[in-house]
């Protein structure tokens, strides 16, 4: 009895064993094909690279090609990631290495990566020099925001003639008051007329 049970539990272990071996060479087998499969995935998308690549080179300036306007995209990318580039070696004090990519700080003449000549550092940009505005009329200098020139008068930006200073304001002529009666001209203080002796004009 008791040989018997231990032969059907040796048997149900061997079965255990086996199966336990089986699934893990599938698991095995499938972990395989998923990295093959990743791997040709990887290869199939490098060679498309190189397709799109190749074609750039040989067809990125006609015009007329079916994919001028993903070459002007690619274009636009590869000025911005330029732009960015000289920006990093600015602030970093390097310059990147057209070679292999690899940082050189500036004044090595060689990259410590490859060993590739060190690119010459990118003139820094002139600066635009400042234009100063100047009355059209008499040459004056003027602010930014000026309407008028503060030395002629004359309107920026019109075609009117420059302005010409006011005239002096003239005193008022004083009103001359006259006598009803003979027309004599009465003085302004006058009450009555020294010619014919009429009250002035407003006198009760």
């Amino acid at each position: 009895m008791a040989l018997e049970f231990i032969d059907k539990f040796a048997s149900s272990v061997s079965r255990t064993v086996k199966q336990v071996s089986d699934n893990t060479k599938t698991y095995a087998d499938k972990n395989r094909l998923r990295r093959d499969i990743s791997a040709l995935e990887n290869e199939l998308r490098n060679r498309f690279c190189d397709i799109g690549a190749r074609c750039f080179e040989e067809q990125g300036e006609k015009t007329d090609s079916p994919y001028a306007e993903m070459f002007a995209a690619v274009k636009e990318l590869q000025a911005s990631i330029a732009e960015k580039r000289h920006e990093l070696e600015i602030l970093e004090g390097t310059l990147i290495c057209p070679q292999c990519g690899g940082a050189i700080v500036v004044g090595s003449r060689f990259c410590p990566g490859c060993g590739a000549p060190a690119p010459a550092p990118a003139p820094a940009p002139a600066p635009q020099p400042s234009v100063q505005p100047v009355c059209p009329i008499c040459g004056e200098a003027l602010a930014p925001d000026a309407v008028f020139c503060a030395s002629c008068g004359n309107k920026i930006g019109g075609d009117s003639a420059p302005a010409q200073p006011a005239a002096p304001a003239q005193p008022a002529a004083p009103v001359q008051s006259v006598c009803p009666n003979c027309g004599e001209v009465l003085a302004p203080d006058a009450l009555f007329c020294a010619v014919c002796g009429t009250k002035a004009p407003g006198i009760d």
